[in-house]
């Protein structure tokens, strides 16, 4: 089969830099041939507005030059898009410059309902489903949620995520042990449901796709499998609390050695495991569907159009 040219996006987000460099071919779709993922933390210490931290800029721009020179290598037209991070941060559009400087493409700030129907685009793409369904997306700085059947009918985003639910209850990032995890637990859940109260105009979808690195570390554990390899696989609400309180009851240094965990997720992966519990709750499902194409895809397939 003939092919026509291959497209890059990279994606900034609260704690991971992604890069995705996908191969389109004569009738549109779009096959993935490099997926990286490397925690740089962006949004450290950023709270709700501020500066970029010093650190995390280097290294999220050090991340930026090698995945530059890996896109140039494939030969592919280039994008870049940002988060939640980069939405509140001060300095944002300042950071956006460096980052185009560097990687020669455009880079655009995706408001949070922009961020929720990318999602959409890219989870239920090429999916046959019934009736309304819903696509969540279980960021560091922010959890998108958006439904319908063939397109977006109705979208939100909440502030809430992994890196902010754990810089507002630092207990949960494992530095010790918690003494008393059923409190913590409950005082989590609490502060996440507030947060997430916008998902109640959103009842009782027929079902729910589930992307994010929360999500794809999740599937990778349950299913033991690798992270590249665990599109489809059903999470339920149970499942999800059981491997919370597992985290929960580890400091961080023996999270990072668990199996299938992402090193660089392990100190925010129980905020993230409680988010996505709540979040189901408040929808009134028990259970998602991880989707291995998320925004980035959901971005490329929306430039094809």
């Amino acid at each position: 089969m003939e092919m026509l040219s291959l497209r890059a996006v990279v994606s900034i987000g609260t704690n991971s830099t992604r890069l995705l460099i996908a191969r389109e071919s004569v009738d549109g779709k779009l096959e993935p041939i490099v997926h990286r993922s490397i925690g740089t933390r962006l949004g450290a210490n950023l709270k709700e507005s501020g500066p970029l931290d010093a650190e995390a800029r280097a290294r999220t721009l050090s991340v930026i030059d090698d995945y530059a020179r890996e896109v140039r290598g494939y030969g592919a037209d280039a994008s870049a898009i940002a988060t939640s991070a980069m939405r509140r941060a001060s300095d944002g559009e300042e950071f956006a410059g460096e980052v185009e400087q560097r990687l020669g493409g455009r880079l655009e700030i995706l408001s949070g309902s922009r961020e929720a129907e990318l999602s959409f685009i890219g989870a239920t793409a090429n999916r046959r489903h019934e009736g309304s369904v819903g696509v969540i997306d279980i960021g560091g700085g922010s959890t998108e949620y958006a439904s319908g059947r063939e397109r977006v009918e109705g979208r939100v985003s909440c502030e809430i995520g992994a890196v902010r639910l754990s810089e507002t209850i630092p207990a949960l990032l494992g530095a010790d042990v918690p003494s008393d995890i059923p409190a913590l637990e409950n005082e989590a859940r609490s502060y996440a449901r507030t947060q997430l109260a916008p998902l109640r105009d959103f009842l009782h979808p027929a079902g729910v796709f589930a992307v994010g690195g929360t999500m794809f570390n999740a599937a990778a554990i349950v299913s033991d499998r690798d992270r590249e390899d665990i599109d489809g696989i059903i999470l339920t609400r149970t499942l999800l609390t059981e491997l919370a309180q597992k985290f929960l009851a580890m400091d961080t240094p023996v999270r990072r050695v668990q199996p299938r965990i992402s090193p660089q997720r392990a100190d925010i992966f129980p905020a993230g495991l409680l988010i996505a519990d709540e979040a189901l709750g408040i929808l009134g499902i028990d259970a998602c569907t991880v989707s291995q194409r998320d925004l980035l895809y959901g971005y490329l397939i929306e430039k094809q159009r």
